[in-house]
């Protein structure tokens, strides 16, 4: 419609309006044929006024409806939704439409919902078939709610053909539907929508979206009882006059492919899609598990998405795929909305470029539409404005917001200020450029030890490790009270396992990669529990509640399946478990589990890696110390470091080290360090910077999950034991390409490389491609092919400076000022005291943490300075069929900005690549992109690269 306003105040003049002036309305597909547009059942908005007034005089003919009181609509497909929602509206009463997924699969849960309907409706009456009444027939004693079925309508015989008119109470301020929220707090609240509400809100809606095609037809597959179909698809293109395709939720649920081929079969220019549908239609896409039409065209596509946090990697990877088919450029237009603002009114319409530039993890909400205002207030001073990007209270005023809910003034005192403006319950902040961006609820906000997690964002990480034997958007986490630790919270995930009840090993890996992913995020050690399909079910919306998921854990509801999980999972270490063998062996496991709070029931054994408990790295660092003063007291002169740990991993591992370092048992030099054990896809294998140590890659490994890890460590540490160093490139080369043959003999392989290591890992790739192996991702983070000139330039001192900042014990431009010094002692042949010198100068807390003597540096100074010696006369040749560059901000003193990295240093890989070379920009700096507050996304751009290598 291209008026600047409609030429009607209310809804039923709307539908009277579009039956009169257009042949436009609704095209309805049955369930299971998607595939066959002639069986869609077509009804014209004139059909449908005639057919809703013919059934409002049946109502008014039985005197079923009384104007002004709430009639439950309760069916289960939309076209029947929708005839007598207009059917009740006709007669002056208010619809308020519900759907089978209202009830829940308790007989109490049940019970005590139409008990809220009845007190909070007063006594309604319910129309729908004969097939759905069931659930009614459970309620007991006299608050029945009145059930009507259509059925017995069909026999009633219309005494008078005239069209009724509107109820003479019908004005613009008149209730048009009261609608359920979703109960995800507590008790349902109803919330009316009337005439006036609903026009504003489709004026603002209107008038933000730029749309290519404005008569295109909108798609709804979501239930009619969701504000997201009633109000943002049904009755918005009713008042613009357009059609609407209806399609049921299962059938969009069970192959979401399919919400494109029709988006493109009939032009659609609007569709809801929340972001767990538009990342499963990604994977299907990638992995061709859908089959997309032929002429499959999307140049009308505006997508409405919220309901939940959109992922920024999935809206820049889907738009990738649907640019080509030619959708819109930033398609997607997430936004906030609730019920209680006719679903979204806050909209992002540059997503995901703006996102993207931002490099936001979870997409921005945008602005308001037009008539709407929005603010953000302090939590302890209600009213009063917080500064840009301060985070506080989400308030909103406008037309398009309700007045209060129904039959419940105290929710609605609650849910205003002194001034009027709507509390939505939500943390969020504005940024610079006034976009939204939410922080989660107060109450959902997960507390542990004083740090506060937001759940969602678990949920997404879960979500994005593609964990095997887990099923996607079924991950729902909160925070429970720890009844054992009565001041402590611990984190609580639920999840729907894909592997078979039996498989016990399936089972226990599922659990350890969970428990790595969430010990990353929140530092402890979370409770898991698999839950049945019919014990997670999802909102119409596709959304699980949290709310009553948490509150059904915390009444017991689920101790059957936490008792069968536990069981299995003892059941299956007690299979692969190992008892100590030596005094050494029981000390280091005590050691072990004492540091990471497992008691008898985690059952860990010496063959257990510490890694598959989702330790972190100060975890490690705790260990080492714990062991040491153990040895200590035991005698031993030779200590254990972290990198022993890393190499190796479990008590009866650190055991033969130990027995190694007091001359026990023979070394033997292996450059393999597995970081990650688990998982089914092909394992990365990850070469050193140029300190030649394997520390960096720590933090990332416990973010990707669904592979093995493997890290190459440098010759040369265990010197005390007879270990030389590299004397040649070619056998660092070598050396690598055969561990990586001897763990791993077939390909497809994936090797990347930090810094110098990228240089490794080109040259092991030429190896293997020479060998007739396939390699599908080579890697080089951050480093360009010719790099003898900047070899040439680090001298000892310069070695000595870049292994300080490298590990955090100070930062670049420090390092830099005592370089003079260095330079000094290096003359003086006085290395051991330019250590010392430099000790003085670093962080002390990080120097404990690390754990290393002022000889265990030089040692590490004088390895990392022989591998970047060995290629000061190192000229790149040859080809490798691939080749990934991820970007991060270049040394201060090698280029300018990343713009001159790319173009005059990173570009130079296109001579040595028979394919075209890939750049990827990750955050922080050449020496930072996998410290702690980078490595969450840059994990994420690593999953992106290799999934579409096709690893």
């Amino acid at each position: 419609m291209s008026q600047n306003d409609y030429p009607f105040d209310n809804i039923v003049d709307a539908l009277k309006y579009a039956a009169d002036h257009t042949a436009e309305g609704i095209l309805a597909y049955p369930a299971n044929n998607l595939s066959t547009p002639q069986a869609a059942l077509k009804l014209s908005y004139r059909e449908l006024l005639d057919l809703a007034e013919a059934n409002a005089n049946k109502l008014r003919q039985k005197d079923l409806c009384k104007s002004g009181s709430v009639v439950l609509v309760h069916f289960d497909n939309a076209l029947d939704s929708i005839i007598w929602y207009w059917s009740v509206l006709l007669t002056g009463a208010i619809p308020s439409v519900t759907g089978p997924g209202m009830f829940s699969q308790s007989a109490s849960d049940r019970q005590k919902h139409l008990s809220h309907l009845y007190h909070t409706f007063n006594g309604p009456l319910c129309l729908t078939r004969r097939s759905l009444t069931s659930p009614f027939s459970e309620q007991i004693g006299e608050q029945r709610i009145n059930i009507r079925t259509i059925e017995e309508l069909d026999s009633v015989a219309v005494t008078h053909s005239r069209p009724l008119t509107p109820s003479p109470e019908l004005s613009s301020s008149s209730i048009a539907a009261v609608m359920l929220t979703s109960g995800s707090s507590g008790n349902a609240k109803a919330v009316p929508l009337t005439h006036h509400q609903l026009l504003a809100a489709f004026r603002g809606k209107r008038d933000s979206a730029n749309l290519r095609y404005r008569e295109s037809p909108f798609l709804s597959w979501t239930h009619m009882d969701h504000v997201a179909n009633l109000v943002h698809c049904h009755i918005f293109a009713v008042v613009e006059g357009i059609t609407q395709i209806q399609v049921g939720a299962a059938d969009i649920l069970i192959d979401p492919i399919q919400l494109l081929n029709l988006a493109s079969r009939h032009r659609v220019s609007r569709m809801f899609a929340p972001n767990f549908l538009l990342a499963k239609i990604l994977r299907l896409i990638k992995l061709g598990g859908s089959t997309l039409d032929p002429d499959l065209n999307l140049e009308a596509l505006y997508i409405d998405t919220g309901g939940e946090a959109n992922v920024t990697e999935v809206c820049v990877g889907l738009q990738s795929v649907l640019s080509r088919y030619g959708a819109p450029a930033d398609v997607f237009k997430p936004s906030f909305g609730m019920t209680e603002t006719c679903a979204g009114c806050i909209v992002n319409d540059r997503c995901p470029s703006y996102d993207s530039s931002q490099r936001l993890g979870f997409t921005s909400l945008g602005k308001p539409m037009p008539g709407l205002q929005m603010r953000v207030a302090r939590l302890d001073s209600p009213g009063t404005e917080v500064a840009r990007g301060e985070s506080g209270s989400l308030e909103i005023t406008g037309e398009a917001i309700f007045k209060g809910y129904y039959n419940n003034p105290e929710a609605t005192a609650e849910a205003f200020t002194s001034d009027g403006w709507f509390r939505t319950g939500d943390n969020a902040y504005i940024d610079k450029d006034g976009q939204l961006h939410l922080d989660g609820r107060t109450k959902d906000m997960i507390n542990i030890n004083g740090v506060k997690y937001l759940p969602h964002e678990l949920d997404s990480a879960l979500e994005q490790a593609e964990i095997p034997g887990t099923t996607a958007s079924y991950f729902c986490c909160f925070a429970t009270r720890n009844t054992s630790k009565a001041d402590t919270e611990v984190v609580v995930v639920l999840y729907l396992p894909s592997y078979n009840e039996s498989d016990d090993e399936a089972r226990y890996k599922a659990q350890s990669s969970i428990i790595r992913t969430c010990s990353m995020h929140t530092h402890s050690r979370p409770m898991i529990i698999p839950l049945r399909a019919e014990d997670m079910p999802k909102s119409t919306l596709g959304k699980l509640s949290r709310t009553k998921l948490k509150a059904s854990l915390e009444e017991g509801k689920f101790a059957d399946q936490k008792a069968a999980n536990d069981e299995a999972i003892a059941r299956y270490r007690q299979k692969i478990r190992g008892q100590p063998e030596t005094i050494e062996e029981a000390a280091i496991l005590y050691i072990i589990g004492q540091q990471l709070e497992m008691g008898f029931e985690d059952d860990f054994s010496v063959n257990d890696s510490i890694f598959s408990t989702g330790a972190t790295s100060m975890d490690l660092v705790a260990i080492m110390q714990r062991l040491n003063g153990f040895l200590r007291a035991s005698g031993h002169e030779r200590l254990i470091r972290l990198t022993d740990i890393l190499k190796n991993p479990t008590a009866r591992g650190i055991a033969s080290r130990v027995a190694v370092s007091t001359g026990k048992k023979k070394h033997e030099y292996d450059p393999v360090v597995t970081l990650q054990p688990h998982g089914t896809k092909t394992p990365l294998w990850l070469v050193h910077p140029g300190v030649g140590e394997v520390l960096v890659f720590v933090n990332l490994a416990h973010h990707i999950t669904d592979r093995p890890i493997h890290a190459f460590r440098a010759r040369g540490f265990n010197a005390a034991e007879g270990e030389t160093p590299f004397n040649s490139l070619d056998e660092v080369f070598e050396t690598y390409r055969a561990a990586i043959k001897k763990r791993q003999p077939h390909g497809p392989y994936a090797i990347a490389g930090y810094s110098f290591g990228g240089m490794v890992a080109f040259e092991v790739t030429k190896l293997l491609e020479a060998g007739g192996d396939e390699v599908r991702l080579c890697g080089s983070w951050n480093l360009p092919p010719h790099i003898k000139f900047r070899m040439r330039e680090l001298l000892w001192d310069e070695c000595v400076i870049h292994l300080f900042y490298f590990v955090g014990l100070m930062d670049e431009a420090t390092a830099y000022t005592h370089k003079p010094a260095l330079c000094a002692f290096e003359r003086e042949g006085r290395r051991l005291d330019a250590i010392r010198y430099l000790k003085m100068y670093s962080d002390p807390a990080r120097w404990d943490e690390l754990g290393l003597d002022e000889e265990y540096y030089l040692l590490w100074v004088g390895l990392a300075s022989n591998m970047q010696g060995l290629a000061v006369d190192y000229e790149p040749g040859g080809s490798v069929a691939a080749m990934d560059v991820f970007v991060a901000d270049p040394l201060s003193h090698v280029a300018k900005n990343r713009e001159d990295w790319i173009q005059n240093r990173l570009a130079a890989w296109k001579s040595f690549v028979r394919s075209e070379v890939r750049f990827h920009h990750v955050e922080g700096a050449h020496y930072t992109m996998l410290n702690p507050e980078y490595v969450v996304n840059f994990a994420k751009t690593l999953r992106k690269v290799l999934r579409e290598r096709g690893l």
